[in-house]
């Protein structure tokens, strides 16, 4: 049954629809931060060693000795081996050493109280094989001291795509997808307790952030990092199931369960993004953030498939430009960039206007001016100037002589708001 929403509204909207979590902002920012390969101050595409491999699904962290270190897999001859390579300049990766072979998909840390734990996808029976080293010497060596193949436990078809949430040489807390129902990849989380004990359980919330976007295949591989004293992480949903060209990299908010997907612009244009990692790093003693990519060749602009590796300086990243809206058709071109930072400069009539609502995830100052006489009638749920926010500010807006009327949740500002102020 068709709702009417009669909206005679001359008062201002300073706050609205639900609170702001206090980590919106800086999820704004990481979004400009990571989504712009175009603005990195090194970057690297189609990244490879000094054997001439490709370095996919790398993971690097900081060398003591100065510099990078990089774990990752090639296929050699078929078979899925993992490296582990030293950088000086970003640029030129060494390889140090052959950590596994009939493994693919790894990662590391720095444990707590020294020396290094690795985690990787270990054939067969594909499953999480997780090993600590002392030092880094023996890293460098494959000297391992000791070593756990963590047991299927949640897919008896297959587990992998480890990232590390905290190591010790104790304990490890592990991220990971398993194979729900032998069908498609969902999130897992355990924990490793002396190398002798493994726990693990799914972890329905990350999937739910995915799945809310229309993600029909896998949701792999995951990365988490520390930004403003919040928690964020990375992490890859596939659009279509069995699509490479349709993998495309979220980013995830743990203060609010909620994820959005990053707009990644390359150099020439790329669509498909998979693997993510990031490392927040000191790099030529100003504060950094890393991230990989690995870049299907589906979806992949020429020069550009295979593995991304960028970071960006982070004291150099400037708030978002407000973009000045004037007319109805200034606020209608919003749609074009849902993620813009903008401002009004005066009251928007939308009288006469045809108006169709789209998702919205930025910020609208209305620098206290109204949105006037619009009317919809739409035939449809989430009906309102913007049909969903998620994560979105409004901020000092007003609203006039609005008139809605739609099947189911209807609003003034938005039909629905997710994690919207």
């Amino acid at each position: 049954m068709k709702k009417s929403i009669l909206l005679l509204l001359a008062v201002f909207l300073f706050s609205i629809l639900k609170a702001q979590s206090p980590s919106d902002s800086s999820r704004a920012k990481l979004h400009t931060i990571i989504s712009s390969v175009q603005l990195a101050d090194v970057y690297q595409y189609d990244t490879k060693d000094n054997r001439n491999q490709s370095m996919d699904c790398a993971k690097i962290i900081p060398n003591p000795n100065g510099g990078y270190l990089a774990i990752y897999h090639h296929y050699v001859s078929g078979v899925p081996k993992v490296f582990v390579s030293t950088s000086i300049d970003f640029v030129s990766w060494n390889v140090q050493s052959t950590l596994a072979s009939k493994a693919s998909q790894p990662t590391i840390a720095e444990a707590s109280d020294g020396g290094y734990v690795v985690a990787w996808e270990q054939e067969p029976n594909n499953h999480i094989k997780v090993v600590y080293f002392e030092n880094l010497v023996d890293l460098f060596n494959n000297s391992v001291t000791k070593s756990f193949d963590c047991p299927q436990s949640l897919s008896t078809c297959a587990e992998g795509t480890p990232n590390i949430y905290k190591a010790s040489s104790s304990s490890v807390d592990i991220g990971f997808h398993y194979y729900k129902n032998c069908d498609v990849d969902r999130q897992a989380h355990g924990v490793l307790t002396d190398f002798t004990e493994w726990n693990a359980r799914a972890v329905d919330d990350l999937d739910n952030a995915l799945l809310y976007w229309g993600i029909k295949g896998n949701i792999g591989d995951r990365d988490n990092f520390v930004y403003d004293e919040y928690d964020f992480g990375l992490i890859e949903g596939q659009f279509i199931k069995h699509d490479f060209g349709s993998w495309r990299t979220f980013i995830y908010d743990y203060q609010t369960g909620n994820a959005e997907q990053l707009e990644i612009k390359t150099h020439k244009g790329s669509t498909a993004f998979a693997n993510p990692t990031t490392t927040m790093m000191t790099i030529e003693g100003k504060q950094a953030i890393v991230v990989t990519l690995f870049m299907p060749s589906e979806g992949a602009a020429n020069g550009e498939a295979g593995e991304l590796m960028y970071y960006r300086f982070l004291e150099q990243v400037d708030p978002p430009a407000q973009t000045h809206i004037k007319t109805a058709a200034e606020l209608d071109e919003m749609r074009n960039d849902a993620n813009g930072s903008y401002i009004l400069d005066n009251d928007i009539d939308m009288a006469g206007v045809s108006w169709t609502p789209f998702e919205f995830y930025g910020t609208l100052d209305g620098n206290s001016f109204s949105i006037k006489n619009l009317k919809l009638e739409i035939n449809n749920e989430n009906v309102g100037l913007f049909s969903v926010i998620n994560g979105a500010t409004i901020k000092n807006l007003g609203v006039e002589d609005i008139y809605i009327a739609c099947t189911n949740q209807g609003g003034a500002i938005a039909g629905v708001a997710v994690n919207g102020a």
